[in-house]
Protein backbone atom coordinates (compact mmCIF):
# COMPACT_ATOMS: atom_id res chain seq x y z
CA UNK A 1 0.00 0.00 0.00
CA UNK A 2 1.50 3.00 -1.48
CA UNK A 3 -0.28 5.71 0.44
CA UNK A 4 1.72 6.79 2.90
CA UNK A 5 4.84 7.56 0.60
CA UNK A 6 2.91 10.28 -1.28
CA UNK A 7 2.76 12.28 1.94
CA UNK A 8 3.27 15.95 1.68
CA UNK A 9 6.82 17.14 2.49
CA UNK A 10 7.28 16.76 6.94
CA UNK A 11 8.76 19.00 8.99
CA UNK A 12 12.69 19.38 9.02
CA UNK A 13 15.07 19.01 11.69
CA UNK A 14 16.36 22.72 11.08
CA UNK A 15 12.34 23.94 11.61
CA UNK A 16 12.20 22.02 14.72
CA UNK A 17 15.50 23.64 15.89
CA UNK A 18 13.98 27.25 14.85
CA UNK A 19 10.90 26.37 16.91
CA UNK A 20 13.02 25.30 19.32
CA UNK A 21 14.87 29.01 19.51
CA UNK A 22 11.82 30.85 18.93
CA UNK A 23 9.46 33.15 20.86
CA UNK A 24 6.28 31.54 22.14
CA UNK A 25 3.99 33.99 20.11
CA UNK A 26 5.97 32.88 16.62
CA UNK A 27 5.35 28.67 16.92
CA UNK A 28 2.52 27.26 14.86
CA UNK A 29 3.49 23.65 14.71
CA UNK A 30 5.42 23.11 17.41
CA UNK A 31 4.75 24.59 20.86
CA UNK A 32 7.48 25.79 21.98
CA UNK A 33 8.82 26.10 25.28
CA UNK A 34 6.46 23.66 26.81
CA UNK A 35 7.49 20.93 23.60
CA UNK A 36 10.78 21.52 24.05
CA UNK A 37 11.19 21.12 27.84
CA UNK A 38 9.12 18.39 27.89
CA UNK A 39 11.06 16.55 25.16
CA UNK A 40 13.82 16.83 27.03
CA UNK A 41 12.45 15.47 30.87
CA UNK A 42 10.68 12.82 28.53
CA UNK A 43 13.30 11.87 26.27
CA UNK A 44 16.62 13.04 27.51
CA UNK A 45 18.35 13.05 24.15
CA UNK A 46 17.90 16.68 22.97
CA UNK A 47 15.16 17.15 20.32
CA UNK A 48 15.76 20.85 19.95
CA UNK A 49 19.64 20.04 18.78
CA UNK A 50 19.06 16.92 16.60
CA UNK A 51 20.95 13.75 17.73
CA UNK A 52 22.01 12.19 14.57
CA UNK A 53 25.14 12.95 11.94
CA UNK A 54 26.14 10.78 8.92
CA UNK A 55 23.52 9.18 6.77
CA UNK A 56 20.04 7.98 7.47
CA UNK A 57 19.50 4.72 8.09
CA UNK A 58 16.30 3.20 6.74
CA UNK A 59 13.87 0.92 8.22
CA UNK A 60 10.47 -0.64 7.06
CA UNK A 61 7.17 -0.54 9.43
CA UNK A 62 4.27 -1.91 8.87
CA UNK A 63 0.96 -1.10 9.83
CA UNK A 64 -2.74 -1.16 10.20
CA UNK A 65 -3.51 1.38 7.52
CA UNK A 66 -7.23 2.31 9.04
CA UNK A 67 -6.56 2.57 12.07
CA UNK A 68 -5.78 5.26 14.75
CA UNK A 69 -3.29 2.89 16.31
CA UNK A 70 -0.11 3.30 14.90
CA UNK A 71 -0.92 7.19 15.29
CA UNK A 72 2.78 7.71 17.22
CA UNK A 73 4.10 6.11 13.71
CA UNK A 74 2.75 8.58 11.52
CA UNK A 75 3.18 11.61 13.74
CA UNK A 76 6.67 10.83 13.61
CA UNK A 77 6.99 10.81 10.54
CA UNK A 78 5.40 13.89 9.67
CA UNK A 79 6.62 15.72 11.37
CA UNK A 80 10.41 14.87 10.56
CA UNK A 81 11.03 13.33 14.05
CA UNK A 82 12.15 10.03 12.87
CA UNK A 83 14.56 12.06 10.04
CA UNK A 84 15.56 14.01 13.27
CA UNK A 85 16.70 10.93 15.08
CA UNK A 86 18.70 9.81 12.24
CA UNK A 87 15.77 7.20 10.65
CA UNK A 88 14.59 7.03 6.70
CA UNK A 89 11.28 4.99 7.69
CA UNK A 90 9.37 3.83 4.64
CA UNK A 91 5.45 3.05 6.36
CA UNK A 92 3.51 -0.09 4.44
CA UNK A 93 0.30 -0.43 5.17
CA UNK A 94 -1.90 -3.12 5.57
CA UNK A 95 -5.44 -4.25 6.32
CA UNK A 96 -4.87 -4.91 9.69
CA UNK A 97 -2.60 -5.31 12.32
CA UNK A 98 -2.32 -9.36 12.61
CA UNK A 99 -1.78 -8.90 8.70
CA UNK A 100 1.49 -6.70 9.13
CA UNK A 101 2.53 -9.13 11.64
CA UNK A 102 2.51 -11.45 8.82
CA UNK A 103 4.23 -9.10 6.48
CA UNK A 104 6.79 -9.46 8.97
CA UNK A 105 7.20 -13.05 9.31
CA UNK A 106 7.09 -13.42 5.45
CA UNK A 107 9.74 -10.47 4.98
CA UNK A 108 8.72 -8.01 3.37
CA UNK A 109 9.13 -5.64 6.79
CA UNK A 110 11.47 -5.08 9.30
CA UNK A 111 9.39 -4.29 12.15
CA UNK A 112 5.40 -4.32 12.74
CA UNK A 113 2.49 -2.76 14.89
CA UNK A 114 0.21 -5.15 16.12
CA UNK A 115 -2.40 -5.79 18.65
CA UNK A 116 -1.94 -8.28 21.64
CA UNK A 117 -3.95 -11.17 20.63
CA UNK A 118 -1.90 -12.22 17.11
CA UNK A 119 1.16 -11.81 19.08
CA UNK A 120 -0.25 -14.63 21.25
CA UNK A 121 -1.37 -16.73 18.49
CA UNK A 122 1.74 -16.44 16.95
CA UNK A 123 3.50 -16.95 20.10
CA UNK A 124 2.37 -20.58 20.32
CA UNK A 125 4.21 -21.37 16.93
CA UNK A 126 7.35 -19.46 17.03
CA UNK A 127 9.70 -17.75 19.73
CA UNK A 128 11.86 -15.62 17.02
CA UNK A 129 10.08 -12.45 17.37
CA UNK A 130 9.96 -9.95 20.07
CA UNK A 131 8.02 -6.79 21.33
CA UNK A 132 10.39 -3.84 21.74
CA UNK A 133 7.85 -0.63 22.53
CA UNK A 134 3.80 -0.63 23.48
CA UNK A 135 2.76 2.18 21.53
CA UNK A 136 -1.13 2.24 22.74
CA UNK A 137 -3.57 1.35 24.98
CA UNK A 138 -7.10 1.49 25.89
CA UNK A 139 -9.98 -0.18 27.22
CA UNK A 140 -12.41 1.52 24.33
CA UNK A 141 -10.58 0.11 21.44
CA UNK A 142 -13.58 -3.04 21.01
CA UNK A 143 -17.07 -1.90 21.59
CA UNK A 144 -20.30 -3.72 20.62
CA UNK A 145 -22.91 -2.07 18.47
CA UNK A 146 -26.46 -3.38 18.10
CA UNK A 147 -29.71 -2.60 16.27
CA UNK A 148 -32.34 -1.49 18.10
CA UNK A 149 -34.79 -2.58 15.81
CA UNK A 150 -33.79 -6.16 17.23
CA UNK A 151 -35.18 -5.06 20.66
CA UNK A 152 -30.85 -4.96 22.11
CA UNK A 153 -29.93 -2.26 24.55
CA UNK A 154 -27.98 -3.88 27.39
CA UNK A 155 -26.07 -7.18 27.50
CA UNK A 156 -28.16 -9.18 28.37
CA UNK A 157 -30.33 -8.51 25.47
CA UNK A 158 -27.71 -10.03 23.13
CA UNK A 159 -28.97 -13.91 24.44
CA UNK A 160 -29.39 -15.63 21.68
CA UNK A 161 -28.72 -12.97 19.29
CA UNK A 162 -26.31 -13.06 15.88
CA UNK A 163 -23.24 -10.88 17.11
CA UNK A 164 -20.90 -10.38 13.96
CA UNK A 165 -16.61 -10.76 15.44
CA UNK A 166 -13.62 -11.72 14.26
CA UNK A 167 -12.69 -14.63 15.69
CA UNK A 168 -9.46 -14.33 17.64
CA UNK A 169 -8.82 -10.67 17.65
CA UNK A 170 -8.70 -7.97 20.31
CA UNK A 171 -12.69 -7.60 19.41
CA UNK A 172 -13.57 -11.43 19.86
CA UNK A 173 -11.37 -11.38 23.16
CA UNK A 174 -13.19 -8.29 24.30
CA UNK A 175 -16.53 -9.87 23.75
CA UNK A 176 -16.10 -13.02 25.59
CA UNK A 177 -14.67 -11.09 27.94
CA UNK A 178 -18.05 -8.95 28.39
CA UNK A 179 -20.38 -11.67 28.37
CA UNK A 180 -18.42 -13.42 31.18
CA UNK A 181 -18.54 -10.47 33.40
CA UNK A 182 -22.47 -10.17 32.57
CA UNK A 183 -22.93 -13.75 33.87
CA UNK A 184 -22.93 -15.16 30.05
CA UNK A 185 -20.74 -17.32 27.90
CA UNK A 186 -19.85 -17.45 24.47
CA UNK A 187 -22.73 -20.05 24.11
CA UNK A 188 -25.03 -17.79 24.99
CA UNK A 189 -25.01 -16.06 21.51
CA UNK A 190 -24.52 -17.32 17.75
CA UNK A 191 -20.69 -16.07 17.30
CA UNK A 192 -20.65 -14.98 13.43
CA UNK A 193 -17.11 -14.71 11.86
CA UNK A 194 -16.57 -12.09 9.95
CA UNK A 195 -13.46 -10.05 8.46
CA UNK A 196 -13.00 -6.37 9.83
CA UNK A 197 -13.87 -5.18 6.81
CA UNK A 198 -17.71 -7.06 6.03
CA UNK A 199 -18.69 -5.76 9.79
CA UNK A 200 -20.86 -2.59 8.53
CA UNK A 201 -22.64 -4.30 5.77
CA UNK A 202 -23.27 -6.95 8.13
CA UNK A 203 -25.35 -4.58 10.90
CA UNK A 204 -26.48 -2.33 8.31
CA UNK A 205 -27.81 -4.16 6.11
CA UNK A 206 -29.80 -6.69 9.17
CA UNK A 207 -27.23 -9.55 8.22
CA UNK A 208 -26.29 -9.70 12.36
CA UNK A 209 -28.19 -8.41 15.36
CA UNK A 210 -24.91 -6.74 16.88
CA UNK A 211 -21.02 -6.58 16.30
CA UNK A 212 -18.22 -6.69 18.57
CA UNK A 213 -15.58 -4.62 16.32
CA UNK A 214 -13.09 -1.81 16.43
CA UNK A 215 -12.89 1.52 14.72
CA UNK A 216 -13.72 2.65 12.29
CA UNK A 217 -15.88 -0.07 11.79
CA UNK A 218 -17.81 0.76 14.71
CA UNK A 219 -18.25 4.48 14.27
CA UNK A 220 -19.56 3.69 10.13
CA UNK A 221 -21.66 1.46 11.61
CA UNK A 222 -23.87 3.88 13.60
CA UNK A 223 -23.26 6.89 10.91
CA UNK A 224 -25.31 4.63 8.98
CA UNK A 225 -27.67 3.16 11.73
CA UNK A 226 -28.45 6.60 12.85
CA UNK A 227 -30.98 6.03 15.98
CA UNK A 228 -31.32 2.53 14.87
CA UNK A 229 -27.84 1.88 16.05
CA UNK A 230 -27.38 1.63 20.03
CA UNK A 231 -23.81 1.24 21.32
CA UNK A 232 -23.99 -0.71 24.12
CA UNK A 233 -22.83 0.07 27.82
CA UNK A 234 -20.16 -2.00 29.80
CA UNK A 235 -16.58 -2.44 30.44
CA UNK A 236 -14.76 -5.21 30.10
CA UNK A 237 -11.80 -4.78 32.30
CA UNK A 238 -9.80 -5.51 29.05
CA UNK A 239 -7.17 -2.86 28.22
CA UNK A 240 -5.90 -3.35 24.55
CA UNK A 241 -2.55 -3.22 23.33
CA UNK A 242 -0.56 -2.04 20.15
CA UNK A 243 3.05 -3.31 19.76
CA UNK A 244 5.93 -2.78 17.50
CA UNK A 245 7.23 -5.95 17.05
CA UNK A 246 10.41 -7.53 15.30
CA UNK A 247 13.00 -10.58 15.12
CA UNK A 248 14.79 -11.36 17.54
CA UNK A 249 18.03 -11.51 15.05
CA UNK A 250 17.24 -8.10 13.80
CA UNK A 251 16.88 -6.69 17.44
CA UNK A 252 20.52 -8.31 18.66
CA UNK A 253 21.64 -7.15 14.76
CA UNK A 254 20.66 -3.01 15.02
CA UNK A 255 20.07 -2.03 18.50
CA UNK A 256 21.55 1.23 17.82
CA UNK A 257 18.46 1.62 15.36
CA UNK A 258 15.73 0.25 17.31
CA UNK A 259 16.76 3.17 20.45
CA UNK A 260 16.66 5.55 17.68
CA UNK A 261 13.20 4.12 16.58
CA UNK A 262 11.89 4.35 20.33
CA UNK A 263 13.45 7.85 21.21
CA UNK A 264 11.78 9.34 17.71
CA UNK A 265 8.08 7.55 19.35
CA UNK A 266 9.13 9.08 22.73
CA UNK A 267 9.58 11.98 21.22
CA UNK A 268 6.15 11.94 18.85
CA UNK A 269 4.14 11.34 21.82
CA UNK A 270 5.13 14.73 23.81
CA UNK A 271 4.69 16.11 20.53
CA UNK A 272 1.14 14.88 20.22
CA UNK A 273 0.43 15.84 24.05
CA UNK A 274 1.17 19.38 23.45
CA UNK A 275 -0.23 19.65 19.80
CA UNK A 276 -3.68 17.67 20.31
CA UNK A 277 -5.00 19.83 17.55
CA UNK A 278 -2.52 19.48 14.75
CA UNK A 279 -2.38 15.65 15.53
CA UNK A 280 -5.78 15.29 15.22
CA UNK A 281 -5.31 17.36 11.70
CA UNK A 282 -2.29 14.86 10.61
CA UNK A 283 -4.19 11.35 11.29
CA UNK A 284 -7.27 12.42 9.29
CA UNK A 285 -4.66 13.72 6.31
CA UNK A 286 -2.64 10.53 6.81
CA UNK A 287 -6.12 8.05 6.87
CA UNK A 288 -8.01 10.15 4.29
CA UNK A 289 -10.82 10.99 6.65
CA UNK A 290 -13.21 13.59 8.25
CA UNK A 291 -11.47 15.18 10.98
CA UNK A 292 -14.89 15.05 12.69
CA UNK A 293 -14.52 11.27 13.10
CA UNK A 294 -10.96 11.54 14.48
CA UNK A 295 -11.69 13.78 16.74
CA UNK A 296 -15.01 12.01 18.16
CA UNK A 297 -12.63 8.99 19.10
CA UNK A 298 -9.32 10.36 20.01
CA UNK A 299 -10.31 10.07 24.02
CA UNK A 300 -10.41 6.08 23.46
CA UNK A 301 -7.02 6.21 23.34
CA UNK A 302 -3.71 6.71 25.13
CA UNK A 303 -0.71 7.08 23.44
CA UNK A 304 2.30 6.55 25.15
CA UNK A 305 5.27 4.32 24.38
CA UNK A 306 5.98 2.07 27.32
CA UNK A 307 7.07 -1.61 28.68
CA UNK A 308 4.63 -2.29 31.28
CA UNK A 309 3.37 -5.02 33.49
CA UNK A 310 0.15 -4.49 32.28
CA UNK A 311 0.77 -6.11 28.88
CA UNK A 312 2.41 -8.95 30.34
CA UNK A 313 -0.84 -10.03 31.95
CA UNK A 314 -2.92 -8.96 28.67
CA UNK A 315 -0.85 -11.94 26.82
CA UNK A 316 -1.25 -14.29 29.60
CA UNK A 317 -4.99 -13.47 29.70
CA UNK A 318 -5.44 -13.84 26.12
CA UNK A 319 -3.24 -17.34 26.18
CA UNK A 320 -5.28 -18.93 28.70
CA UNK A 321 -8.90 -17.50 26.82
CA UNK A 322 -6.99 -18.92 23.65
CA UNK A 323 -6.73 -22.31 25.22
CA UNK A 324 -9.50 -22.52 26.87
CA UNK A 325 -11.50 -21.69 23.53
CA UNK A 326 -9.93 -23.95 21.31
CA UNK A 327 -8.09 -21.24 19.44
CA UNK A 328 -4.97 -22.87 19.19
CA UNK A 329 -3.74 -26.71 20.20
CA UNK A 330 -1.56 -25.85 22.40
CA UNK A 331 -1.96 -26.38 26.45
CA UNK A 332 0.44 -24.43 28.14
CA UNK A 333 0.49 -20.47 27.99
CA UNK A 334 4.06 -19.36 27.38
CA UNK A 335 6.42 -17.29 29.28
CA UNK A 336 6.14 -14.07 27.75
CA UNK A 337 9.17 -12.21 29.51
CA UNK A 338 10.77 -14.58 26.46
CA UNK A 339 8.96 -11.94 24.20
CA UNK A 340 10.11 -8.84 25.10
CA UNK A 341 13.03 -7.27 24.08
CA UNK A 342 13.63 -4.42 26.68
CA UNK A 343 17.14 -3.05 26.24
CA UNK A 344 16.07 -0.31 23.38
CA UNK A 345 13.07 1.46 25.91
CA UNK A 346 15.41 1.39 29.05
CA UNK A 347 17.91 3.35 27.22
CA UNK A 348 15.58 5.82 26.08
CA UNK A 349 13.43 6.08 28.96
CA UNK A 350 14.05 3.78 31.82
CA UNK A 351 11.06 4.62 33.95
CA UNK A 352 8.64 3.70 31.02
CA UNK A 353 10.10 -0.04 31.78
CA UNK A 354 7.85 -1.24 34.83
CA UNK A 355 8.04 -4.87 33.96
CA UNK A 356 8.79 -6.85 37.12
CA UNK A 357 11.44 -9.86 36.18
Amino acid sequence: MDKFKARKAPISAQEINIACAAKPESRRRVTGVLFSILLLMTVGLGACTGSSDGPLKGVTIGISATSLLPSLIHIADETGIFRDEGIEVEIVGYPTGKAALDALFDGEVDMATVADTPIVSSSFNRDDFSIFATILDSSQHSKVLARRDRDISTIDDLVGKKVATTIGTTAHFFLATLLTLNGFDSSDIEIVNLKPAEMVDAIVNGDVDAIAAWEPNILKSQQLLGENGVLLPGRAGYEATFSLVSFNDFNKNNPELLVQVVTALLKAEVFLDSNKEESIDIMASRLETDRANIDSVWHDYRFRVSMSQSLLLTLDDVARWSILNNLTDKAEVPNFLNFLYLNALEEAKPEAVTIIR
